[in-house]
């Protein structure tokens, strides 16, 4: 709030400008003629006439609104050619609220400014001067809303109430009492439970903004009052340039509420078994989810540990905590508790919600039962800039100990507008179900946000997926748009070649593959036998969105397609710069839907952030616009010069009619020598020799990139995401053939002797 005389406008405007830049846009200007004589005086200012500051204030908005729009310079009163250089983030200009009160001042903020302040004033004056100003924007034909913003002092009145404000009123020269009696008369002073009402007085009066004046310690239950009253706008038009802290920008408003708003609150959004939730369901679970949380001691920015099988407790838990402006972290609930503790100790959860009985480890959280989201009181979402922190996504492991990759309540939005708009081309009449479960990143987008921020209906099963509940659930529920691994799918088109299918998958339009490539033979096997529309793509759980996709009809077998819109890639050697057509090279990211870093671990943060863009560890060829999937930075090697992709080979091998399932790493031969070995999973009762598939191999590619040695194992081992846990693989075989080869890896369980 600036006060017109205290400071010339061209300097109020580049100050002000400057602010708006460091702050990412979240400048409001308030601006008044000044009406503090003693403060005038202090600062050795002259104390004008009321009609010389409103002239004052007035020559203020038309020089800070020349400067800030004019690029080359503005020329307005006494100004010429005036630079104000950075430019406003906000596009045209940041919103400017006047402290208006009378006939002149109102008008002018109906013709020109963005909305008035008021302080210290009762509804009904507040709607007075709103009709003023109104008319005056009206008549100038104005359109995109116009802001209220009431400045009062709120004094919650409890047992407690005379010790807050004792120290205050001595320095004031009275008493506790009488400090009350006069805060009465310029503001709020009531008990918890009737400060929503006096405040959503102002509400009624056309306010549209809070600027509350508390004492220092404030009761739990008055702050709930308050949040209730001030959080949730009136329907109305709101300004493009308005404050980018709404309720509005919660996530829980962007896949639930938005859908209310629209009308189509009665919606079919999730189906979980027997159980049937409209997005009006939804949005009432989650705010008593939210009011559990709050009862529990769960602040805004704290953070609540998820471990629950996929369903509508889920789905309550994670939406109710975002909506409280808490952080969700939702966790494999069968992970061991090893694992738990690691993941507990990194997030330091206020809450964490598991099944009665379940195994949790003791420390400072509370512990809740999923039962208990129901009883709380209902809290709507809370106002969040959409850079706020709202969820984790814990990796699979897969490289030690686990991270999180932290995202805001804005970073869903870009995978709802381009990849489950313009791929998935997602509708009210999609019913989506993944069979990667909530808790991963691919089922968290394709299995979650994606669907209901479209608009669709998500299926969810407690029920861990086989290929056999898998199609028992799309059968039933009847899926349009199912997802998987390549994991799932490789299973699908074994299951297929043994058991008829029938009419299982009759109600899918779209099959998704996402979270590691997935070799075209597979993806053959799903289109030619079950007759599915089968998509593939490249995401990550540090982009919260899919990247890279094929596209529905268009199949690009053993290619992961193109880029998705509103996302930049680039393929870079590891000094970083681009890498030719054809040529393998780094992945780097930029999209609005980027994480800022990992969760307390700057030193893998800086490895991977770098200004807009994220540095990956994928590695991937361009041709021609279309990409191809290499592998990882960590599983390529080189063979005698060579460098040797894992997919490449797995790809071929996969082509073998005997081979169910296979990975390839690089161990070292006896010279040390890195070299490829395949370990794979025959098909039952095959008879296929290692020499077999060695020489099925060479006729595909060439000698080099043959497998030095193949095991054969009864099941590879998987992470809790579904991908092949390639690190574990690697360190048991390469401690199994240095103890003594086959023996001792059939006594590890992993080979299939």
């Amino acid at each position: 709030m600036l006060s017109a005389s205290y400071r010339p406008a061209a300097l109020a405007a580049k100050m002000t400008s400057i602010l708006d830049v460091i702050s990412d846009g979240r400048l409001v200007l308030g601006l008044g003629t000044g009406s503090d004589r003693p403060e005038h005086e202090a600062y050795g200012l002259a104390f004008a006439s009321p009609s010389a500051r409103t002239e004052a204030l007035e020559r203020a908005l038309d020089v800070i609104q020349a400067l800030w729009g004019e690029r080359d310079g503005a020329t307005v009163a006494g100004l010429v050619a005036a630079p104000c250089r950075p430019k406003p983030v906000q596009c045209p200009s940041p919103p400017i609220l006047l402290a208006a009160h009378g006939p002149r001042l109102l008008r002018l903020a109906g013709e020109r400014a963005d909305g008035v302040i008021a302080a210290f004033v009762e509804p009904a004056e507040l709607a007075r001067r709103l009709e003023v100003a109104g008319q005056a924007y009206t008549r100038e034909a104005r359109a995109g809303g116009f802001d209220a913003a009431i400045y009062t002092y709120v004094l919650p009145l409890v047992q407690e109430t005379d010790d807050w404000i004792s120290a205050e009123a001595k320095e004031l020269g009275t008493t506790p009492a009488g400090l009350r009696r006069w805060l009465s008369t310029t503001g709020i002073v009531a008990p918890p439970d009737e400060l929503r009402d006096r405040v959503l007085a102002y509400r009624a009066a056309g306010a549209t903004d809070a600027i509350l004046v508390l004492p220092n310690r404030v009761p739990d239950e008055a702050i709930v009052a308050l949040a209730e009253a001030v959080l949730e706008r009136p329907d109305r038009p709101v300004m493009v340039s308005s404050p980018d802290v709404t309720g509005q920008k919660n996530l829980v408003h962007r896949l639930v509420g938005v859908h209310r708003a629209d009308g189509r609150g009665g919606d079919l959004a999730v189906i979980d078994g027997d159980r049937q939730w409209s997005f009006d369901d939804l949005w009432e679970s989650s705010a008593r989810a939210s009011g559990t949380f709050a009862a529990a001691g769960v602040r805004r920015g704290e953070r609540v540990v998820i471990a629950l099988r996929d369903g509508t407790d889920w789905l309550a838990a994670v939406l109710g905590a975002a909506g409280l402006g808490a952080v969700a972290v939702p966790i494999d609930p069968m992970a061991d508790a090893a694992r738990l503790a690691e993941i507990l100790a990194d997030a330091e959860p206020t809450a964490v919600v598991v099944p009665d009985g379940s195994a949790i480890p003791t420390g400072p959280w509370r512990v809740l039962d999923p039962s208990s989201l129901a009883d709380g009181s209902p809290r709507p979402p809370i106002a969040v800039h959409e850079g706020d922190l709202a969820y984790l996504v814990y990796s699979s492991g897969s490289t030690g100990r686990p991270k999180g990759a932290m995202h805001a309540h804005g970073d869903l939005g870009a995978g709802i507008e381009t990849y489950a708009a313009e791929v998935l081309e997602l509708g009210r009449d999609d019913r989506c179900h993944s069979a990667a479960r909530l808790f991963t990143s691919l089922g968290f987008g394709n299995g979650f946000f994606r669907p209901l921020g479209r608009g669709a209906a998500i299926v969810l099963s407690a029920t861990l997926p086989t290929v056999r509940s898998v199609l028992h659930t799309v059968a039933r529920d009847r899926v349009t748009v199912l997802t998987g691994v390549p994991t799932f799918w490789a299973q699908l088109a074994d299951f297929a070649t043994r058991h008829p299918v029938g009419d299982d998958l009759k109600s899918v339009r779209l099959a998704v593959s996402s979270g590691e490539s997935l070799p075209a033979p597979i993806g053959a096997r799903i289109r030619e036998t079950l007759g599915l529309d089968l998509i593939e793509g490249l995401g990550c759980s540090e982009c919260s969105n899919i990247l890279i996709s094929t596209r529905p009809g268009r199949p690009t077998p053993g290619q992961l397609g193109q880029v998705v819109s509103g996302i930049d890639i680039r393929l870079a050697d590891p000094d970083g710069l681009p890498v030719a057509d054809g040529e393998p090279g780094r992945l780097w990211i930029r999209s609005s839907s980027n994480t800022s870093g990992y969760w307390r671990r700057p030193d893998l943060t800086r490895d991977l952030v770098h200004g807009e863009w994220l540095r990956m560890g994928d590695v991937l060829v361009a041709e021609q616009g279309v990409y191809r999937h290499v592998g990882r930075v960590d599983d390529l090697f080189k063979v005698d010069g060579l460098w040797i992709s894992p997919n490449e080979i797995e790809a071929a091998l996969h082509e073998h009619p005997d081979v169910v399932d296979v990975a390839v790493i690089g161990l070292p031969d006896d010279r040390g020598l890195l070299r490829p070995v395949a370990v794979v999973v025959r098909r039952a009762a095959s008879t296929v020799e290692a020499h077999d598939l060695r020489r099925h191999v060479v006729g595909r590619l060439d000698g080099r990139r043959a497998p030095s040695r193949i095991e054969f194992v009864a099941d590879l081992p998987r992470l809790s995401s579904g991908k092949v846990d390639r690190r574990g693989l690697r360190e048991s075989l390469a401690g199994a053939l240095e103890r003594g080869s086959a023996t001792d890896l059939a006594a590890d369980g992993m080979m299939d002797r």
